[in-house]
C-alpha cells in the first residue's frame, strides 16, 4: 500500500483493512501462495487508475468501497489463477478500459469486470494474438459507451474485427441498436469508409477468386483433428468432422473459426459430405493448380469454396464472390 498515492484508495484500504485481509486469506486458501509483488504492481498500475477515474465522478465513500472491493477480489482471482501473471499485458490493457467508462464501473463494477474477462477468454481461444488489438479498438470507442448493452455490442464488433468470424451474422442487427454517434465512431475505428449497412455484408475484400488460407491442422501440433477432416453443408452452415469431433466453420476477411458442434453427430456430417459437381472445371477455369482426385470433400457458399484433401488435416478456402 505504501506505493499507492491516491488518497481515497489509501483511506478505503486502511479503514477496511480487516475485510481486505480476510478476502486475501480466502483467496490464498483457494489458490495457494499469492505473489505479493504481482499484487502490488497490479494494484498500482491497474486498480489505482481505475479508482481515480471513478472518484472523479463519484467520491461517496460507500461507492468507493463497493468499487474497490470488486476490483480487489477480482484481481486476487486473476492473480491466483495465474491469468494476470501469464497474460498481464492483455488483462492490464483490458481492465484499464474501465478508466474510460467510470459511469459503468459505478453502476455495474462486477458485471463490467466479468465481461472484460469473458471477452479476453474468447479471444484467447479463437484469436490469441489479437487480444491487445481488441483493447486498442475498444479504447477508440469506449468513451461513448453508455450502457452494458452498448459495451456488449461494441465488444462483439471489435472481437469480430479481431478474427472471431462466427460473430458476424448477428452484428448487423446489433449495430442498429446503437446510437448514431456510436455507430459513426465504430465505423471509423474499425476502418470502414463504406455505407454502414454494408459493413457486415463484406465477407471478402475482393470480388474475384482468391486463396484465403487454411484452417484446422493436426491436434498434436495445436490443431483440431485426429484424422483428416471431411466437410458438409447442412442447411446454411458449414460443418467439419474428423469422425471423433465436430465443428461449425466460420470464415471471412478477418478470421477463420472452428466452433465445437457437440449437438451435431459426426456420422450425420459424414453422411452429408460430398464433392461438388463440376469442381474440376471450376478449378481449371480459375487457374487453380491442384489434382482434383485428391480432394475428399468440398462445400460452396455464395462467397466461399471450402475443400479438404487426402492425408491433410487442413481445410482450404477460396473466396468466390459473385461466382
Amino acid at each position: 500500500m505504501e506505493k499507492i498515492s491516491l488518497p481515497q484508495l489509501i483511506v478505503e484500504l486502511k479503514d477496511n483493512s480487516a475485510l481486505y485481509n480476510q478476502w486475501y486469506n480466502e483467496n490464498e486458501m483457494k489458490y495457494g501462495n499469492l505473489p505479493s509483488q504481482n499484487i502490488t504492481s497490479w494494484m498500482v498500475e491497474v486498480v489505482e487508475p481505475i479508482v481515480a477515474a471513478f472518484v472523479a465522478v463519484n467520491s461517496a465513500p460507500e461507492k468507493i468501497h463497493e468499487v474497490v472491493k470488486a476490483l480487489y477480489i477480482e484481481s486476487l482471482k486473476l492473480i491466483g489463477s495465474g491469468q494476470a501473471i501469464r497474460y498481464k499485458d492483455e488483462y492490464k490493457s483490458a481492465w484499464l478500459l474501465m478508466v474510460h467508462m467510470p459511469n459503468l464501473v459505478q453502476r455495474f463494477p462486477i458485471k463490467i469486470i466479468s465481461l472484460l474477462n469473458e471477452v479476453l477468454l474468447n479471444i484467447h481461444t479463437y484469436a490469441s494474438e489479437k487480444s491487445i488489438d481488441w483493447c486498442d479498438l475498444m479504447q477508440k470507442t469506449c468513451s461513448e459507451i453508455k450502457t452494458i448493452e452498448d459495451f456488449k455490442i461494441v465488444g462483439r464488433i471489435c472481437a469480430w474485427k479481431c478474427g472471431l468470424a462466427h460473430l458476424r451474422s448477428r452484428l448487423e442487427s446489433d449495430f442498429d441498436e446503437l446510437s448514431e454517434d456510436l455507430q459513426q465512431i465504430i465505423t471509423v475505428a474499425i476502418g470502414f469508409d463504406k455505407n454502414s449497412n454494408q459493413i457486415f455484408e463484406t465477407i471478402w475484400p475482393n470480388k474475384s477468386v482468391n486463396f484465403q488460407g487454411v484452417q484446422g491442422g493436426f491436434i498434436g501440433m495445436d490443431g483440431f483433428f485426429e484424422n483428416p477432416p471431411m466437410l458438409a453443408k447442412i442447411e446454411e452452415h458449414v460443418f467439419v468432422t474428423d469422425s471423433k469431433s465436430s465443428y461449425a466453420l466460420f470464415a471471412d476477411q478477418y478470421g477463420k473459426v472452428l466452433i465445437p458442434a457437440h449437438t451435431v453427430d459426426s456420422t450425420y456430417i459424414l453422411s452429408n459430405s460430398e464433392r461438388l459437381k463440376n469442381l474440376e472445371k471450376w478449378l481449371i477455369k480459375n487457374n487453380i493448380e491442384i489434382d482434383s482426385e485428391i480432394i475428399t470433400s468440398s462445400v460452396k457458399t455464395k462467397d466461399t469454396l471450402f475443400y479438404t484433401l487426402q492425408n491433410s488435416y487442413f481445410i482450404y478456402l477460396f473466396s468466390i464472390a459473385n461466382v
